[in-house]
């Protein structure tokens, strides 16, 4: 039950989640994190990288990583980026609702030490959905109450990630996308020029298998891994595929004010997959579908 701050244990004056998250976010340090964090350069991250989606988590060694450069994500307006590493391995997860508990287990099962701990993500939208505080809230309690001890490098989430523009008093995230640069053993701020294979499939793992974040990487083979997972052709989505931009945003956005410009698109290549494809159509005989690492750093079937 440690939390150490700038290797001092941090002394919580509260210990419900609320009113630990509020003291955690009103250390010097912490708060001074956050800003040098959202002033930092961005990355323009193409190939080479290890692209985790929404509802999944991976775990990358330091040595013996054969072309991975990077472990990163994107698109954390109302979700969590949370990374976490000892002297041997890195796991990172993208976190989309405040069930944490078992998946931070999975993601330090293995590690030893004192962990480093980075969380980034979620906007201060109390007055609107409040979505983010939630998750913030049980991230914050899970690590205070693990037997685990977390060195907290980074807390940067609601207050400590939101900017208001002139003339609208919506919040915006500052950083959505970051990743771990697996060299240097530091995380940056990040732009996604290539965000991996079989991201309609992916976003369909996630909807079928709600709830359970999924690791896709096999680090003893170097590859990814989507195994097989049963759902039907969903032919009712099509029409969705029309809509507007507006519809789609107001309907399936948490966050509808501040999504990406690759967005709505998403969806309409997700609602294209999901009318057109069953799980027999794409795993048809197999009991799973791989990708493997080219030497450019591109994931390509194997």
């Amino acid at each position: 039950m440690v939390l150490l701050v700038n290797g001092e244990i941090f002394d919580a004056n509260e210990t419900n989640s609320d009113k630990l998250l509020d003291d955690l976010q009103s250390d010097a340090i912490i708060k001074g994190n956050s800003v040098a964090f959202n002033n930092s350069k961005q990355n323009e991250i193409s190939y080479h990288s290890l692209f985790v989606c929404q509802g999944e988590y991976s775990i990358v060694n330091f040595s013996g990583r054969e072309g991975i450069n990077w472990i990163g994500t994107a698109e954390a307006t109302t979700c969590h980026i949370v990374v976490i590493h000892d002297d041997s391995s890195i796991a990172l997860a993208h976190i989309d609702s405040k069930e944490v508990d078992c998946e931070i287990l999975k993601m330090v099962r293995g590690m030893s030490g004192t962990l480093s701990l980075y969380v980034v993500g979620g906007l201060n939208d109390e007055a609107m959905k409040n979505t983010s505080r939630p998750i913030s809230e049980a991230l914050v309690k899970h690590f205070h109450d693990s037997e685990t001890h977390y060195e907290v490098k980074l807390f940067s989430t609601l207050a400590l990630n939101t900017e208001y523009h002139d003339g609208d008093n919506k919040p915006y995230p500052i950083v959505t996308d970051a990743a771990f640069d697996v060299q240097s053993r530091t995380l940056c701020r990040a732009h996604y020029e290539y965000r991996g294979p079989a991201l309609e499939l992916r976003s369909t793992m996630r909807v079928v298998l709600a709830g359970e974040h999924k690791n896709i990487f096999q680090q003893d083979k170097m590859i990814l891994e989507i195994p097989r997972f049963n759902f039907p052709k969903e032919p009712e989505d099509l029409p969705k595929v029309k809509e507007t931009d507006d519809w789609i945003l107001a309907n399936y956005s948490t966050s509808p004010w501040c999504e990406p410009s690759y967005f709505c698109n998403d969806m309409r290549n997700y609602w294209t997959f999901r009318g057109t494809k069953s799980s027999d159509d794409v795993f048809e005989n197999t009991v799973h579908i791989l990708y493997e690492m080219n030497e450019e750093g591109q994931w390509v079937p194997l």
